[in-house]
């Protein structure tokens, strides 16, 4: 049963392609990260991205070719995160870690027309646990790889008449596996050292009102992001780091000042400059659920979320300090939303409404040094965004039904640069310190769309339902937030827009046993908001690259194949590429690859259960996934140097559980044909240098737990 359409519906009836996974199935996995989602949903790329700064946990997620890499505040996401219904406004510290998860559900296209926040590529929504009348707890450890110890606990109890409470906390610690002899105490990057701590009070106090208060404080001390530097590709730009070395080429100069491939590797990184992120953050919010009447229900969601942050990155993994970047990061949001759902003509119409108001500001100031000058970048932004939104269903007949729902929504962004100049090496710089960038004012770019979805279902048999769609998406424009040049203005850019086209089956039948679901689309790509960077300029810049067109499918199965035999497995294509580039756009053609997105991914699941008898069951289990090449670059070139070849992960595990249910063990072995692929790459066309982060590899794990 989902809740996608804003009441519960089995699966199989919901027209929406979508991936849907509980926290019981990750738990039988044993995974305890929320990146890990896109091993299992077809078009989805989840990735943990340190992009232009050194921050250890920023999600970069991608539906059917369409999401985002940067954190910055001048651009969103293009994938909406809402954890309890609440939308996430930044990507720095989504790639949550699991603690008491009910369900996962992936949801691929525009969602505007039932979401708060308008989301243009699709949403990622994650849902806790509510807290109950039964007392119960659980609680696990984990030990493995590099000193990786992870421990969990959940308790849910009644405290009083109709009020009920649950808590839960998880301490994720693992060694790090790169190198970096020269940071503070040699500390190996890629390490986890984070703490969670969650808590939840229902309250019903009649039947028709129901009150949820959520709470969550999360911290992570990181020594870096596991990034080296594996090769230098403009050697013109480098070739005389220091005076001594004029004249020389790039691999045959000598000396302290030369910046070849003695510091190229895949494990080590040579920085000098600080490595690490540290992240701490927090949110509360209230859910109130009144049902007004049999046809009627209304619900407010109140939420607030702050994080604190400071990051630090040696961009060339030298001890030269070629380039060196500061994050100093504090961000808030509050979001009020209000929506009312019910039926009417004798239940043949469904429908849902709302209205959303979202704000968002802080800062992200970035000191930044290079070889011949330092500066401070970035500076204060302010959004804002109100929306108001419909969707209804008409049951034509008990076979035919048809859904339509519109979204308007302003979306206005405020951006105040704090960016001057520092220092320079004379005689090569002579721009006096202190010198702006831009001018300290505050920049505005408003936006307003409309945005219609229409939906026709038609249930063929008992088992089998067709489904076709037309959508569009809206994401706001917004600012380049990082500048080194001296301007009038931060560059800006407009809005993007897609128009989406989709048309599916839904099958569930041999007496339960098989579930199929398929969906082919094709999405038009409007003012593609894109990361690029040219030889003329110090840093990326967004810009309104032109338009592309993404043609796919997916295919997703369950079969319960018999005698405890359970298959899962998907395929998925998204066969992206642009049609047309603005005149501007450097580094760009249009067979240039999208961003970290394969045109195929596929997994295939086979688990057994065994039964024991009193010594209870055992579930040994494979899960593999596959995905083709895609390029890993944030900042549009050189393909050939951060294109990722395809790949298969196997992860492999074995669970036991008691007669009773009480007590598990678990063995596993992920990524067990231990392929180091890259995560995220990126080229700096100024300083020539290639960054890539790699995959920790192979890791095995036990892992005990109680529950009652």
């Amino acid at each position: 049963m989902v809740h996608a359409r804003r009441r519960s519906e089995r699966l199989e009836r919901t027209p929406i392609s979508m991936t849907t996974m509980s926290g019981q199935q990750f738990t039988e996995r044993g995974i305890t990260s929320l990146d890990k989602i896109q091993n299992f949903a077809p078009n989805i790329s989840f990735g943990n991205v340190a992009s232009n700064s050194g921050v250890a946990n920023a999600a970069a997620v991608f539906i059917r070719g369409i999401g985002q890499t940067d954190f910055s505040f001048g651009v969103d996401p293009g994938v909406g995160m809402y954890v309890d219904g609440v939308y996430v406004g930044s990507a720095v510290g989504s790639v949550l870690s699991m603690v008491d998860i009910a369900d996962v559900s992936v949801l691929r296209g525009p969602q505007g027309t039932l979401f708060g926040r308008n989301t243009i590529g699709g949403a990622v929504s994650v849902s806790s646990l509510t807290p109950n009348e039964t007392l119960s707890a659980k609680a696990d450890v984990k030990y493995g790889t590099a000193n990786r110890i992870n421990v969990r606990a959940f308790v849910n109890t009644p405290v009083a008449k109709n009020l009920y409470a649950n808590f839960s906390v998880g301490s994720f610690m693992q060694d790090g596996y790169v190198n970096a002899p020269y940071q503070k105490n040699a500390r190996s990057l890629g390490n986890q050292d984070s703490r969670v701590f969650k808590g939840a009070l229902r309250w019903n106090p009649i039947e028709k009102l129901d009150i949820v208060l959520r709470g969550d404080w999360s911290r992570d001390r990181s020594n870096g992001a596991p990034f080296v530097t594996t090769g230098v590709m403009s050697p013109a730009t480098m070739i005389t780091i220091n005076n001594a070395n004029a004249g020389g080429t790039l691999n045959n100069c000598s000396g302290s000042g030369c910046y070849n491939s003695r510091y190229f590797s895949k494990n080590t990184n040579y920085g000098t400059s600080p490595d690490f992120s540290n992240l701490t953050s927090w949110s509360t919010s209230g859910t109130i659920d009144y049902h007004l009447t049999d046809y009627i229900d209304l619900k407010s969601i109140t939420a607030y979320r702050k994080s604190l942050g400071k990051f630090a990155q040696d961009r060339d993994a030298s001890p030269i300090g070629i380039n060196a970047v500061y994050d100093n990061y504090a961000e808030k949001q509050f979001s009020e939303e209000f929506q009312i759902n019910g039926r009417v003509l004798h239940n043949r119409l469904h429908y849902a409404a709302g209205v959303y108001y979202f704000s968002q500001s802080g800062q992200d100031l970035n000191p930044t040094n290079f070889y011949l000058l330092s500066l401070q970048s970035g500076g204060y932004f302010h959004d804002t965004n109100y929306a108001a939104y419909a969707q209804a269903t008409y049951d034509v007949t008990s076979k035919l039904h048809i859904t339509a729902g519109v979204r308007y929504t302003e979306d206005n962004k405020s951006f105040t640069p704090n960016q001057y100049y520092t220092s320079g090496r004379a005689p090569y710089v002579t721009i006096p310190p202190g010198t702006r960038i831009v001018p300290y004012q505050t920049y505005h770019n408003n936006n307003a769309r409309w945005t219609p979805m229409v939906n026709v279902a038609y249930q063929v048999t008992h088992e089998l339902m067709a489904y076709a769609t037309f959508s569009q998406g809206f994401k706001g424009g917004g600012f380049t937030q990082r500048l080194t040049n001296i301007a009038a203005a931060p560059p800006s850019f407009r809005p993007e827009t897609v128009n989406s086209f989709e048309g599916g089956l839904k099958f569930y039948g041999l007496n339960h046993r098989l579930r199929i679901s398929a969906a082919g689309f094709y999405t038009f790509y409007n003012d593609v908001q894109l990361l690029v960077a040219d030889d003329t300029n110090i840093g990326p810049y967004y810009t309104n690259a032109g338009k592309a067109r993404i043609p796919g499918f997916e295919l997703e199965s369950q079969y319960a194949i018999g005698d405890g035999w359970t298959a899962i497995g998907s395929i998925g294509m998204t066969d992206a590429h642009y049609t047309k580039l603005n005149g501007g756009v450097q580094g760009l053609t249009l067979s240039s690859p999208f961003v970290l997105v394969s045109k195929w991914t596929a997994n295939l699941g086979l688990a057994k259960k065994i039964d024991l008898g009193k010594a209870g069951t055992l579930t040994p289990r494979v899960d593999a996934t596959y995905r083709s090449r895609y390029n890993a670059n944030l900042n549009a070139i050189p393909y050939a140097q951060l294109m990722q070849p395809k790949y298969i992960t196997v992860n492999m595990s074995a669970r036991w559980v008691s007669e009773s249910g009480r007590y598990n063990f678990m063995v596993g072995l992920d990524n067990a044909t231990n392929e180091k692929f890259m995560a995220w790459g990126s080229y700096s066309g100024s300083f020539g240098n290639i960054q890539k982060s790699f995959d920790r590899g192979r890791q095995w794990y036990i892992q005990g737990g109680v529950s009652f």
